[in-house]
């Protein structure tokens, strides 16, 4: 028998917040015959008023758990859009998976107790049987290794965790995280998801190494400040345009920091990659938002377009394979360096639609391009940049 779990997606560009929460809040509920929705997942582009779509995805679903945050763009079966304004909303109702969701303010000043407070909120709902927690911290700043390393040392079961962080416009300024009637700005929100499910997860990137091994001589608090001894900055320029002393939106899809993650995975070459977020030009300091400590080897690493493309269709077979049936839904976390900075208006017909014609049409698709992504790779839960993150939510059989 197999359980009955409900799922739908709407998605609008409607440019008042307040009325697009509702037209995709709507659009979804139409899958679920009249059931109440057990959980609300939102993204939404940052030129919505966000507590306003927040307020309107409510009214809709009739305050139903909901969960979220901003991004830089959504994606849907609709394909890839990172306009200013447009929001997607995914639903499930289900009598046999369960939704906890969380919101924890402050993670951007304490990454550490952000993560013990999120975990003494899961040990006190008292769930034996979680099968994935997903996060949705700032974008901007916090350090998520500190965030997720802390994490897997307090919760109180092992989980498999996913996610991606909150974007905006590129102009990282200021992100949302979503949690019930919270709109949030320096958390994070999280869901952590239970009962009969079966998830699938692959993160899959497409870079290749250049270069030689370098070693991060001086780094503090998320702040690269020096490689071989060098102003980290100075170091970057030497592979960017003559005279670029700004650190800009292009940059993100090119600044690329390669770190071994010990495991040779379906779309993981034993490394993942960062970009930094912030130059402090005074010092020639780069952020990143998982801070790579004093001591890392690190090696520089350039985007390979059609590398992206032939490993992410990759991993949606994989995924599709794996299990023989239709998954309820796949929650697709897309980098934001993934989408227009590097594929222009191709974004949909070269990398997301090719993904989903792996799966069955019907598969309802929600996601969001991000400014960070979290997956599992080798044993161990991972920040990473310039990835996707896939993972498709599988009713479980009996």
């Amino acid at each position: 028998m197999t359980t009955r779990s409900f799922a739908g997606v709407g998605r609008s560009i409607n440019r008042d917040g307040a009325t697009a929460g509702r037209e995709a809040a709507r659009e979804a509920m139409g899958a679920l015959e009249g059931r109440a929705p057990s959980i609300v997942l939102v993204f939404a582009t940052a030129g919505h008023d966000q507590e306003a779509l927040v307020r309107g995805v409510r009214e809709a679903t009739k305050g139903a758990p909901l969960v979220g945050c901003s991004a830089e763009g959504i994606v849907t079966r609709h394909g890839s859009e990172e306009v200013t304004h447009a929001a997607t909303v995914a639903v499930i109702a289900s009598d046999e998976m369960w939704f906890e969701t969380f919101s924890v303010p402050g993670f951007v000043d304490d990454p550490a107790g952000a993560a013990r407070a999120l975990s003494s909120m899961i040990a006190t709902r008292g769930r034996d049987d979680g099968a994935l927690l997903a996060l949705f911290p700032d974008g901007i700043g916090g350090d998520c290794r500190e965030l997720l390393e802390t994490l897997e040392a307090t919760l109180p079961a092992p989980l498999r965790i996913v996610g991606g962080t909150a974007g905006d416009l590129l102009r990282f300024e200021r992100t949302w995280q979503y949690e019930g009637d919270r709109v949030l700005h320096g958390g994070l929100s999280a869901l952590l998801i239970g009962g009969a499910v079966e998830p699938e997860v692959l993160v899959t990137h497409g870079c290749d190494l250049v270069g030689s091994q370098r070693v991060v001589t001086q780094a503090q608090g998320g702040w690269m400040e020096r490689i071989d001894d060098r102003p980290a900055w100075s170091f970057f320029q030497e592979y960017l345009a003559d005279g670029t002393d700004t650190l800009e939106a292009m940059h993100v899809a090119h600044l690329l920091v390669a770190e071994k993650v010990g495991g040779d995975e379906v779309g993981i070459d034993d490394f993942t990659v960062r970009v930094p977020v912030r130059l402090d030009a005074t010092r020639g300091a780069l952020y990143f938002q998982a801070g790579l400590r004093a001591g890392t080897r690190v090696q520089l690493a350039v985007r390979n377009p059609e590398k992206v493309c032939a490993r992410a269709v990759a991993a949606a077979r994989e995924i599709a394979a794996r299990r023989g049936a239709k998954p309820l839904l796949v929650l697709d976390l897309e980098c934001a360096g993934r989408g227009a900075l590097l594929f222009g208006h191709e974004t949909t017909p070269r990398l997301i639609a090719p993904v989903q014609r792996e799966f069955d049409d019907r598969v309802p698709w929600v996601g969001a391009h991000t400014y960070g992504e979290i997956a599992p790779v080798a044993g161990r839960t991972w920040f990473h940049n310039y990835t996707a993150v896939l993972c498709a939510l599988y009713p479980r059989t009996r």
